[in-house]
């Protein structure tokens, strides 16, 4: 989108009370996304949390090249510089810069984040409970993180990550998304950049009329592979 309309959500993602901003960067053209943090942060004013999200687009000199760059816009991080699963990579870049590295959504298994944490790759460890296997294993990753002493920031699915960062003992980030919101007649509150962890039994949430729109009860499969919904 045009840097209008970046700075137009911006503004309207702080009025909501969301506490920190974060943006994509990965332009062919580096030049694009200097301009376009650097405006975002000129939105924002100093201090408040800016991040930026590269989404494995750069190789290992352009991240050492665009991190040093983008140093003096304070970030509070940089994500997915490089691809996934190059933790020496991000372990040199996390030596390099002043800024730190957050990374780890893609990855599949607490062996998987471990590995970031051996290398000592990651500032921000960024595990995504449905990909590694439901709340079992984000335990497991929560508690070498924790033994590491980095911070947390979950993928997506605030509905389940806000409830296990809370139980996180250094101060996480929770990233915000409404995508999911038709599932579920319920909200989470947002009050002064804060996500409040609902009193509500469980994660808090039932399905929406229209999420059960969406489901069958049952599915018979034929022998010749046909699916049929029972019910």
């Amino acid at each position: 989108m045009s840097i209008e309309q970046v700075l137009d959500n911006t503004r309207a993602a702080v009025a909501a009370g969301i506490g920190g901003i974060k943006i994509k960067v990965g332009q062919p053209d580096a030049k694009i996304d200097l301009t376009r943090v650097a405006a975002v942060r000129e939105a924002l004013g100093d201090g408040f949390p800016l991040m930026v999200d590269a989404n494995q687009q750069w190789n290992r000199s352009t991240a050492i090249r665009m991190g040093r760059a983008l140093e003096d816009l304070d970030l509070v991080w940089i994500e997915e510089p490089l691809d996934a699963y190059d933790a020496e990579g991000h372990a040199a870049l996390a030596r390099e810069l002043a800024t730190p590295i957050a990374t780890g959504e893609m990855l599949t298994s607490p062996a998987e984040h471990e590995e970031l944490l051996r290398h000592g790759a990651v500032d921000f460890l960024q595990p995504d409970a449905p990909r590694v296997g439901g709340i079992t294993p984000f335990l497991k990753i929560m508690a070498r993180g924790q033994q590491a002493g980095v911070r947390l920031a979950p993928h997506f699915a605030m509905e389940i990550h806000l409830h296990l960062a809370a139980a996180y003992e250094i101060d996480p980030w929770v990233e915000h998304f409404d995508w999911l919101q038709p599932l579920f007649p319920e909200r989470l509150e947002i009050a002064d950049g804060r996500m409040l962890v609902p009193a509500r039994p469980g994660l808090g949430f039932s399905l929406s009329e229209q999420a059960r729109a969406w489901t069958t009860d049952a599915v018979r499969i034929d022998a010749d592979g046909t699916a049929t919904t029972v019910g």
